[in-house]
């Protein structure tokens, strides 16, 4: 006879995790815990508003210096670099263009406003503010010289007409592009700011083709001693850019 198997015992169901409990349910060691790091939490976030705003400042502070020292030619008081582009490279670490653009831009701005627009985009609002007492000053007939102390420049009230999508657009610095801006100066340079004698003409040939080649607006071009400069150059503009340039250099030996 055969002896009966012995019958299984269900299996005992599976205990769910618990869910954690909120803050309001834990004990209040534990909620205390929570609420003080949240408070440091939030006074770390004020920390580091307060020590974004002293960088700007101090940004601020260094190149006003610098620019002073650049105005005043105090840099020939250091007997290893008594010469502007030396001083920069020796106690700023930075090309002397762009050492000069910084002081230029720590005199006309504030740190709040450096902060809100850029260094950049300040820099090129203030060329086209330049360029356009330039115009003024041809239109009426005048000699017109960049002064030397600079000139003020309400950065909130001024506003820019940008084409968008086939649309046309008012915008405010805070809302417009560098590379926007770049155009606007280029056109400011071509029609009438900077047509003077530290704009060669091969120079305005330059920036006219940069207009109108397509897909070469947003490239930056400069020219210092017979040494041109591009920038923001992407690397599918290089061909376009680079036939654009040989045709100049032809255009130039034909002529």
């Amino acid at each position: 006879m055969a002896t009966p198997r012995p019958t299984k015992k269900p299996a005992a169901p599976k205990k769910r995790p618990k869910t954690p409990a909120p803050p309001s349910a834990l004990p209040k060691k534990a909620a205390a815990s929570i609420n003080k790091a949240r408070v440091r939490y939030e006074a770390l976030l004020r920390e580091i508003d307060v020590a974004s705003i002293d960088e700007h400042r101090g940004w601020d502070r260094k190149w006003e210096a610098a620019g002073e020292i650049l105005a005043k030619k105090l840099f020939v008081f250091d007997d290893e670099a008594p010469v502007a582009s030396q001083w920069v490279e020796k106690h700023l670490g930075e090309p002397h263009r762009t050492a000069v653009r910084n002081a230029r831009v720590a005199k006309i701005a504030s740190p709040d406003e450096e902060k809100k627009y850029t260094v950049t985009k300040i820099d090129l609002a203030y060329t086209i503010e330049l360029a356009k007492l330039a115009a003024a000053a041809k239109k009426k007939g005048v000699s017109w010289k960049a002064p030397e102390a600079p000139i003020a420049v309400d950065f909130a009230k001024l506003r820019y007409e940008v084409e968008r999508d086939g649309e046309t657009h008012t915008v405010d610095l805070e809302e417009i592009r560098a590379e926007e801006l770049r155009a606007i100066q280029r056109g400011d340079a071509r029609n009438n700011g900077s047509n003077d004698a530290r704009v060669s003409a091969f120079m305005k040939e330059v920036l006219s083709q940069l207009t109108k080649k397509k897909g070469l607006s947003n490239v930056s071009a400069s020219e210092r001693d017979n040494a041109f400069d591009f920038s923001h150059v992407r690397r599918d503009q290089f061909e376009a850019l680079g036939r654009a340039l040989l045709e100049l250099a032809k255009s130039e030996t034909d002529g």
